[in-house]
C-alpha cells in the first residue's frame, strides 16, 4: 500500500491508454455497425461513462474502405451554426472535400450533404450533449439526404428520433459475479490498477486490493472518476484517498493539455451536463441525493411533495438526461439511483450552501417522520403488516439517518419517537441492536443536560425496556422500565408512569416477583380511563397473569379462559400474547401445555412477518423440553443453540445472565461431546425456515391428564377392556365375532402402545383411567413398569372375579 506520506517519482512515466471490461459493448458496436438498418447509432451515459473512448475505439477497429470518416468534437460548440461548421471542416480535410468558408447552419448543411451525396461516409459526432436539442431534425434531414451515411453519436441527451438506435453505456462493474471473490478483480477495480500502472509505474503494486475494491465502489465504476483517482492516490496514497472521496472531495487530473477542461475534474464532467436543467429537476435531484437507499416514484413524491404524475415524470427527465440511473423494473414499479459521481456532486453543491441544505435536510427528516407516523400503525394489522414492513424495509437505512440526523442536532426525543414507531421494521430488517445503540445515544445526551430531558430519558428508557421485554431480556427489561416508571413520577407524568408500569409487571410476573407486580397493576388501573384505547384491556390481562401459581399447575379452567381471550387479538398483540403465557406455563406439570403454544404462534401464517416472535416461541419450545426432562435434551440443545444464532443473524441482542434459557451444561453432558458437536453443526446450518419446522416435528411432549388409551383404535380399546375382565382371546373372539388369531395379533398391538410387558398390565391400565377423578375426568396417574406389590394382588384378583 502507498503509505499517506509516499510521494513516487514521475520520472519516466508512460500511460498506455486501455479499456477494460467493455468486450460486451465493443461487440455490440461492431454489430451495429455492419448491421445496414442501423443509420443513427447514438451512445448515451453518465459523465464520463467512456462513451467517446467506446465510440473511437469501435471506429477505429472497423475498416470502411472508400468512406468518408469524420471524427467530430462538438463539446465546444454553443449552437446549430458552430456545430455543423466544425463538422464541414473535419469532413473537408478529408481528398473528398475541398476547404470552404464558415457558413450558416443551413448553408453548411446543404454543402455537407453535397459532400457526401450518395456515396458511403461514416460521422461521429462527439460530446453534442448542448446542441442535440438543436441539430436533432438536421441531423434527420441528413440522414435523408445521404442514404449511405451512417452517423455515430455520443451524448448523454439522445437526438429522439424514430430511426435512432441508442446504446446506453454503463459504469462498470465493481463487484465480479457470485462466488468466491479475489481483491482488485472486478473490471472497476483492474482499471483503477492498470490507470495506477500505466502513469505512475509500480505504484498499483503497493495499493491494497481491498481499499482499491471501496474506491471504485464509492466511484460507482464510472470509468473518468476511477482514472481520475488513480492520481490521487499515486499522491497521498489509497487510504487517504478513499477517505476523501467519503468526505465529498472532487478528483482531479495532472491537467494534461490534451484532455477538455471539463474533463480535468469528476465534478466538473457532471456540472457540464446540468447546461439548461430546469431549478424543479435540480431541486429534486438535491433531495434525492440524500436517499441512501433504492429510490423510485414514491420516493420522488416524498422528496419533492408531488404528485405520482409530476414525479414519474421528473424521473424520466432525470434518466433521459443520463442523471439518474434506471437499475430495476417490477410489477411493483421502477426502481432508480443517482450515479455516484452526481451524488457526490450534489451533497457538494449543499455542503456550498448551508442555508438551502438546512433547510432541505429539515424537509427530508420531516417528510421521513411523516412516513413513520403513517406506516407505523399497520405494524399491528393483519391485513396490512406485510405491505407496511416492505414499505419500511425499503427505506430502512433512509430511516436510520434520518435517527442519526436528529441526535446531532439535538432533538433525541423526536428520534426517541421515531424508533419508537418504527419498532416492527428494525426487528424485521435486523436492526434491532443497532437502535437499541441509537437510542443509548440519545440517552446519554439527555443525561448530558440537552434538550428536553423530561421527554428524552423517560421515553427512552420506556422504549428500550420494552424491546429488552419482547426479546426475552427479562433482567433487563426489569431493569430499563423501572427506571422509566422512576422518570416519569419524578417529572410529575403519572399516566406516562402507569402506560410503562404495565410491561414492567409483566416482567416482574415472568421472574417471579408477583407482589411488586400487583402493585404496580393496581396503580395503573386507577389511569386506565386517562390511558384509554388498548390499555385497560392490557391492564387485566396482566392481572389475569398474576392467577398463575409458580411453579404452575394444571388449572385447566383458568389457563382455557386466558388462552382464548388471546386468540381473539390481532395479529401482532396474538402473539406476544400467546408467547407470554406459554412461558407462564413452563414447569414440569405443563410444559406440554406450553410446547402446545409456542407450536401455535409456529404455524401462524403471520409467522414469516414477525422474526422476534418466532425466535422467542423456538426458545420456549426448547424451554418446555428442558422443563420436561433431560430425556428430551437433544431437542432443547437444538432449539436453543439455533435460536441462539438466529438472534445473531437478525440483529437481536442475546440472551443476558439470569434470563430463562435451557440447563446447556446439563443436557450438554447427557447427550455426551460427540452428539453436542453434531447438534451443534446442525443448529449452525438452519435457516429460521428449517428451525420452525424442527420446532413443530419434534415429539411432542406428553400430556399428564391424556389417558393412554387414547392411543389405541376403536377395536384395539375394546379388546383391552375385555382383557381387563379377565376373558382369554378365545372368548374374546367369540364375543367379537372374529377369528382368534386376530384378536392376539389386536392384543399384542394393545401391550405394545400402552407399554404394558403382560396382560396383567393392561387389564390395571383400563381400571385405572376407566375411574374418575374428582373433578370428573380419568385419573391421570400413568401405570410404570415397576408396579407395588400392593397393586399386583388387587389387579389379580379383579381379573379373577370376572373371568
Amino acid at each position: 500500500m502507498v503509505g499517506d506520506n509516499v510521494q513516487p517519482s514521475l520520472a519516466g512515466t508512460y500511460r498506455l491508454p486501455t479499456i477494460v471490461g467493455r468486450a460486451a459493448e465493443l461487440a455490440e458496436l461492431g454489430r451495429l455497425l455492419d448491421d445496414q438498418r442501423v443509420r443513427l447509432l447514438t451512445l448515451t451515459g453518465t459523465a464520463g461513462v467512456g462513451k467517446s473512448r467506446l465510440a473511437r475505439a469501435a471506429l477505429s477497429d472497423k475498416t470502411f474502405p472508400g468512406c468518408l470518416d469524420a471524427k467530430v468534437e462538438v463539446g465546444d460548440c454553443t449552437d446549430r451554426t458552430a456545430a455543423w461548421n466544425a463538422v464541414l471542416e473535419a469532413a473537408s480535410y478529408r481528398p473528398l472535400a475541398p476547404a470552404y468558408q464558415p457558413l450558416g447552419p443551413a448553408e453548411a448543411l446543404a454543402v455537407l450533404a453535397a459532400r457526401i451525396g450518395g456515396g458511403r461516409a461514416i460521422l461521429l459526432l462527439d460530446n453534442c450533449d448542448r446542441v442535440v436539442e438543436q441539430i436533432s431534425t438536421e441531423v434527420a434531414w441528413l440522414l435523408e439526404r445521404c442514404p449511405q451515411l451512417v452517423l455515430v453519436a455520443t451524448s448523454r441527451v439522445p437526438f429522439n428520433l424514430y430511426r435512432e438506435c441508442v446504446l446506453c453505456v454503463r459504469p462498470l462493474r465493481t463487484v465480479f459475479g457470485a462466488g468466491d471473490y479475489l481483491p482488485g478483480s472486478s473490471p472497476g477495480a483492474r482499471l483503477l490498477l492498470d490507470s495506477i500502472d500505466s502513469h505512475y509505474r509500480g505504484s498499483s503494486a503497493l495499493a491494497d486490493r481491498l481499499v482499491i475494491d471501496e474506491i471504485v465502489c464509492e466511484l460507482g465504476g464510472v470509468p473518468l472518476a476511477i482514472e481520475l483517482a488513480a492520481g490521487s492516490i499515486a499522491r497521498v496514497g489509497p487510504v487517504r484517498t478513499l477517505h476523501r472521496l467519503e468526505a465529498g472531495a472532487d478528483l482531479h487530473s495532472p491537467s494534461f493539455v490534451d484532455v477538455p477542461e471539463r474533463h480535468r475534474t469528476m465534478y466538473g464532467a457532471v456540472e457540464w451536463g446540468l447546461h439548461g436543467l430546469a431549478p424543479e429537476l435540480l431541486d429534486l435531484m438535491l433531495r434525492l441525493s440524500l436517499y441512501e437507499s433504492m429510490l423510485d416514484t414514491e420516493i420522488a413524491c416524498l422528496a419533492a411533495g408531488a404528485t405520482e404524475e409530476e414525479a414519474t415524470a421528473r424521473l424520466g427527465e432525470l434518466v433521459h438526461r443520463s442523471l439518474l440511473d434506471h437499475v430495476a423494473s417490477g410489477p411493483s414499479g421502477h426502481g432508480y439511483r443517482l450515479f455516484a459521481p452526481v451524488r457526490a456532486y450534489c451533497r457538494r453543491m449543499l455542503s456550498a450552501d448551508p442555508v438551502r441544505a438546512t433547510v432541505i435536510r429539515e424537509d427530508h427528516v420531516d417528510r421521513l417522520c411523516q412516513l413513520a407516523e403513517t406506516i407505523g400503525p399497520l405494524f399491528d394489522q393483519h391485513a396490512h403488516r406485510g405491505a407496511a414492513l416492505a414499505a419500511a424495509g425499503k427505506r430502512i437505512v433512509d430511516f436510520l439517518a434520518a435517527l442519526h440526523y436528529l441526535i446531532e442536532t439535538g432533538q433525541p426525543e423526536r428520534a426517541v419517537r421515531l424508533a419508537a414507531q418504527l419498532e416492527s421494521a428494525w426487528i424485521q430488517h435486523g436492526y434491532q441492536a443497532e437502535l437499541e445503540s441509537v437510542l443509548a445515544k440519545a440517552l446519554e445526551m439527555s443525561d448530558r443536560g440537552t434538550l428536553a430531558p423530561g421527554v428524552t430519558a423517560p421515553l427512552c428508557l420506556e422504549v428500550l425496556g420494552l424491546w429488552a421485554g419482547r426479546s426475552g431480556r427479562l433482567r433487563r427489561a426489569v431493569d430499563l422500565l423501572s427506571n422509566a416508571v422512576a422518570a416519569y413520577r419524578r417529572f410529575d407524568r403519572p399516566v406516562d408512569a402507569a402506560r410503562a408500569a404495565v410491561p414492567l409487571a409483566v416482567a416482574l410476573i415472568a421472574i417471579g416477583d408477583h407482589a411488586a407486580a400487583a402493585e404496580l397493576l393496581r396503580i395503573a388501573s386507577r389511569r386506565a380511563a386517562e390511558l384509554g384505547g388498548p390499555w385497560p384491556m392490557r391492564i387485566e390481562m396482566s392481572k389475569a397473569l398474576l392467577g398463575f401459581p409458580v411453579p404452575p399447575v394444571r388449572d385447566a379452567k383458568t389457563w382455557t379462559t386466558m388462552r382464548d381471550e388471546v386468540r381473539q387479538l390481532d395479529s401482532t398483540a396474538r402473539l406476544i400474547g400467546l408467547n407470554t403465557l406459554a412461558r407462564t406455563q413452563i414447569g414440569p406439570l405443563t410444559a406440554d401445555r406450553a410446547q402446545s403454544l409456542y407450536r401455535e404462534n409456529l404455524a401462524d401464517d403471520d409467522v414469516a412477518t414477525h422474526v422476534l416472535q418466532t425466535i422467542i416461541a423456538v426458545e420456549g419450545c426448547a424451554l418446555a423440553y428442558d422443563a420436561a426432562g433431560v430425556e428430551y435434551a437433544e431437542y432443547a440443545l437444538t432449539l436453543m443453540l439455533a435460536a441462539r444464532r438466529l438472534r445473531g443473524a437478525h440483529g437481536i441482542p442475546q440472551l443476558g445472565p439470569g434470563d430463562p434459557a435451557p440447563r446447556e451444561s446439563e443436557h450438554r453432558n447427557a447427550v455426551g461431546e460427540n452428539k453436542f458437536r453434531d447438534i451443534q453443526r446442525l443448529a449452525g446450518e438452519m435457516s429460521l425456515t428449517d428451525v420452525i419446522s424442527y420446532a413443530r416435528t419434534a415429539p411432542t411432549l406428553p400430556d399428564p391428564d391424556a389417558s393412554p388409551l387414547a392411543a389405541l383404535t376403536n377395536r384395539q380399546r375394546e379388546i383391552a377392556e375385555l382383557v381387563a375382565t379377565g376373558m382369554t382371546n378365545r372368548k374374546i373372539a367369540t364375543q367379537l365375532g372374529i377369528s382368534e388369531w386376530t384378536v392376539v395379533n389386536h392384543v399384542r398391538q394393545v401391550m405394545s402402545k400402552l407399554d404394558c410387558p403382560s396382560r396383567l398390565h393392561v387389564a390395571l391400565v383400563v381400571e385405572r383411567y376407566a375411574q374418575p377423578g374428582p373433578d370428573g375426568a380419568s385419573k391421570p396417574e400413568p401405570v410404570t413398569d415397576d408396579l407395588t406389590q400392593a397393586a399386583l394382588p388387587q389387579a389379580r384378583i379383579t381379573v379373577m372375579r370376572r373371568g
